[in-house]
């Protein structure tokens, strides 16, 4: 473990292109170059393909197309040879709204409210009369009719593929789709009738409700084993204003990490202060560098562009 505070860190966008083992491969170059630590976009698990890493679909598990575990481990002790500490980006505040990936996600739409998994997602059953919507198709849902088949107990649309419900597999279309504990609906109805929290407006990421405290240990166990084995020293929270209770939700982190330097993603308006309640260094820096900005910014010029955007 690196008990240092970071001074100054380099921020690696891993995805399958890059990853742990091509960072691994840059570590003494950017250990020449200053820093303290690596500070790596998110680790765990996410959407097959996805080059951000912030659709995350199984929080107890490293990414394999990053080279897994090992490969994030490999890279620590890589680092730690060349004097360095390495900080990772948590995303506590949702998952990929992704089913045929996100497998508790599966398993709720497949049983619903009474699902194991049920307490995980920030979903309003009750403002959808007992289902969700999911906003996924490409039209109206009669003019998309033709694109949807049932593959044994699974209904396909193109490439998403969703579970159905026990003893439903067999009903004509019309009624299997009313029967399921979802409706599927065209991606325009999200706006207005989409029933779980999402990431802003980006319905293909689902809200996680971390205020439950079964849900936070589920959902971060993975990233507190690896800070007690010493493979990660720090943490980068992601959007914690999304969730029903930040502060609250730091002090639990804070709690399980035994107090790890943590930062936050919390973009502060002019006037605004960070909480002194949250336990956490600071934030990630987005409140300096709109200053910075300003420096290389033409005060003259901002009513123009002011206007423009109007």
């Amino acid at each position: 473990m690196d008990s240092r505070a970071p001074t100054s860190t380099y921020r690696l966008q891993l995805q399958p292109g890059f990853p742990f083992a091509a960072a691994e491969v840059a570590v003494p170059h950017l250990a020449a170059l200053g820093v303290s630590h690596l500070h790596l976009s998110p680790v765990l698990e996410a959407v097959p393909g996805s080059t951000h890493g912030y659709d995350v679909t199984d929080p107890a598990r490293v990414r394999e197309e990053l080279g897994g575990e090992e490969g994030l481990r490999s890279l620590s002790r890589a680092a730690r040879a060349q004097g360095l500490g390495l900080v990772v980006d948590i995303v506590p505040n949702h998952m990929a709204m992704v089913p045929r990936h996100n497998r508790p996600l599966w398993e709720v739409l497949r049983k619903g409210p009474g699902s194991p998994y049920a307490s995980w997602f920030d979903i309003d059953w009750e403002a959808g009369g007992g289902r969700t919507l999911l906003p996924v198709l490409g039209g109206p849902l009669g003019a998309e009719l033709p694109h949807l088949r049932v593959d044994g107990e699974v209904l396909r649309y193109h490439d998403h593929a969703f579970p159905l419900r026990d003893g439903t597999e067999g009903l004509p279309l019309p009624e299997l789709l009313d029967a399921q504990w979802y409706r599927l609906g065209w991606w325009r109805l999200a706006r207005t009738e989409l029933g779980y929290r999402r990431f802003f407006t980006v319905s293909e990421l689902i809200g996680v409700r971390v205020e439950d405290p079964e849900v936070f240990d589920a959902t971060h166990g993975k990233i507190l084993q690896l800070l007690e084995e010493g493979v990660v020293d720090g943490l980068r929270i992601d959007h914690p204003d999304g969730l029903a209770d930040p502060g609250a939700y730091l002090r639990r982190l804070e709690k399980a990490t035994g107090g790890r330097w943590t930062v936050v993603e919390k973009i502060l308006a002019e006037d605004e202060r960070l909480p002194e309640s949250w336990p956490v260094a600071g934030t990630t820096g987005y409140d300096a560098l709109r200053r910075l900005d300003a420096v290389l910014t033409d005060p003259a010029g901002a009513r123009g562009m002011l206007d423009r955007f109007r």
